[in-house]
């Protein structure tokens, strides 16, 4: 009994300093946990200030910045920047852009000018955010009221897209607002009217997303989509004031069918969301005869392929996807309009157009 009293008496002071070591290392392993929360909130405040500064030089760099912080969110980037089925309109269109040529035309010095107008107003270039729905509240909750307080800042018009949750009423400037071709047309009706009673400068339907918008496999139906006859659309255009856009067209039977109840037109594949296999717009803009004002979108970038768009026939450019990356950054909207601007001016410099009217087919090469 003495032996084993003194056995356990001998461990105590071993079991006292394992006790203290095993503290230690807890305290240690707190202060490191509280260094590394405290380290990346410093981190992601600096990598805001740093976007903020403006210290992304080019279009691809903000769209990586933005990647990187949508996947820290865990935001879906396939569901917002993905294609229908295999991707292949998606491709097509980046294909298409990269084949045009642009050529120099070198022997004057001037400063040119994007000053254009759209629907009777002066905007700064022929270039506007494209409507985005609902989906991008999960890159930004304020998502439309950024876009249109930053297109205006750019000196552009903004396009909001449907079915949006904000009430258009309180948008405090104006804007574009294209509704889906829903089935429930009193729907339809009623935002037509919600509409007229905001600062909507004008209202239009995206007439390709008629058997909703699909990405990779996964339909979205947006509560139930149809296609809507010409008559139809004659019809809804004809209950509003606004000026009437049709959004979607991709062949010249329906633009020249639509253009005499639209303000405008937007040649479409709904940015390879709608329909694999189908045409790029810029193969569809030079076979038209313009008889309205006629815009394009479906994967514009840079202010290289708004420079093309507009030498085939195009009155303005609709940027998509890049204004959904650009709402991942602060001021990023105004960013890439500014980027897109900076670009359109330097190019028109080398090719000679001093004016958007002075950017013709001559100076591409398909």
């Amino acid at each position: 009994m003495e032996r084993y009293n003194k056995r356990v008496g001998a461990d105590v002071p071993l079991t006292k300093d394992f006790l203290k070591l095993f503290c230690y290392l807890h305290y240690i392993t707190k202060i490191i946990e509280t260094i590394w929360f405290w380290g990346s909130y410093v981190y992601h405040i600096f990598y805001i200030f740093l976007e903020r500064a403006g210290n992304m030089k080019t279009i691809d760099e903000l769209v990586e910045s933005a990647r990187q912080i949508l996947q820290e969110r865990d935001v879906n980037i396939e569901v917002l920047e993905g294609g229908t089925e295999r991707g292949l309109t998606v491709r097509r269109n980046r294909e298409i852009l990269d084949s045009i040529g642009i050529k120099m035309n070198l022997l004057s010095d001037f400063e040119p000018s994007l000053e254009t107008e759209f629907l009777g107003r002066k905007i700064s270039m022929p270039v506007m955010p494209a409507p985005l729905s609902g989906l991008v509240k999960s890159v930004d909750a304020n998502c439309f009221k950024r876009i249109i307080r930053e297109a205006w800042e750019a000196g552009v018009v903004p396009w909001i897209g449907h079915p949006i949750q904000d009430d258009v009423s309180e948008f405090e400037k104006e804007f574009v607002w294209i509704i889906k071709p829903l089935r429930n047309t009193k729907r339809v009706y009623d935002d037509v009217e919600k509409a007229e009673s905001s600062k909507a400068m004008a209202i239009g339907m995206d007439i390709d997303s008629a058997a909703g918008i699909k990405v990779g496999g996964t339909i979205l139906s947006y509560g139930g989509t149809k296609v809507w006859s010409k008559k139809e659309l004659a019809d809804l255009a004809s209950t509003t004031k606004l000026p009437f856009i049709v959004k979607g067209v991709l062949s010249e039977r329906d633009y020249y069918s639509l253009a005499d109840i639209s303000s405008a037109i937007v040649v479409s594949n709904h940015g390879g969301r709608v329909l694999d296999s189908a045409i790029s717009p810029l193969e569809l803009l030079p076979y038209l005869e313009k008889v309205v004002p006629t815009g394009v979108d479906s994967g514009f970038r840079y202010g290289s392929d708004v420079f093309k768009a507009l030498a085939l026939g195009a009155d303005f450019v609709l940027f998509g996807r890049l204004m959904v990356y650009a709402l991942a950054i602060e001021n990023g909207v105004q960013t890439a309009l500014n980027m897109i601007r900076d670009e359109l001016l330097r190019i028109m410099k080398l090719t000679g157009a001093k004016s958007v009217k002075e950017i013709s087919k001559e100076a591409v090469v398909l």
